[in-house]
């Protein structure tokens, strides 16, 4: 009773994953009347490597070298055996548990895909001089009708919410008008009048090249 038990028990199967668990193989049993002649029908993948099988002999057929060596075997062989015992070892084998075309893709990916990360966003590989373009938000104190010293290049835009006594600097004589010199202007010096907020703020446009310059 033992000894019938010990040799009927089955072997155990190893699960590398519990996506093998649940993977469908899609099997072909019977085509309308006629069942396959296989204990566990004929998987799909098997046909799809034999269709690549078939492609990759037909590609070969035509390269310097390898036609003349394909063209001298019977074509039983070269369109029955070798596309058939292709197909059958690709659907026999597995790679990490998977399957060659999944293993070959995963590789591809793999390669694409960038190899240093931060915050799960391409970054510059260490060594490599990579700079992004900052978007820096400067705000003044709302409690009190200043801003803070600093100096802005262009291009950029700054909101205004309180007024400002403007100097233009590099103008050199261009323009006419006031409004015109300050337009031509290489620099701008902001300087807080220390009157209340405007009722409508102020966005002002600042060229590449130019500068504004919060006193």
């Amino acid at each position: 009773m033992a000894g019938g038990t010990s040799q009927g028990a089955r072997q155990p199967k190893v699960i590398r994953s519990y996506r093998l668990v649940f993977r469908r193989r899609w099997r072909l049993f019977r085509i309308q009347n006629w069942r396959i002649p296989l204990p566990g029908g004929l998987e799909l993948r098997a046909v799809g490597y034999w269709l690549t099988c078939m492609a990759a002999l037909a590609v070969a057929a035509r390269l310097p070298g390898l036609n003349l060596l394909l063209g001298a075997l019977p074509p039983s062989l070269r369109f029955g055996v070798l596309p058939l015992a292709g197909a059958w070892a690709l659907a026999n084998v597995e790679i990490d548990g998977r399957s060659p075309h999944r293993a070959l893709a995963a590789l591809v990916a793999w390669r694409l895909r960038p190899r240093s990360l931060a915050g799960l966003r391409r970054c510059p590989v260490p060594g490599e001089l990579g700079f992004a373009e900052p978007r820096i938000t400067v705000a003044g104190d709302l409690r009190a009708p200043t801003y803070p010293r600093g100096r802005l290049r262009g291009p950029t835009k700054v909101l205004l919410r309180y007024p400002v006594a403007v100097r233009a600097e590099g103008a050199r004589g261009r323009g006419r008008t006031r409004e015109e010199r300050i337009a031509a202007a290489r620099r701008w010096r902001l300087r807080a009048t220390g009157a209340g907020p405007l009722r409508r703020g102020r966005v002002l446009e600042v060229p590449a090249g130019r500068e504004v310059i919060f006193e």
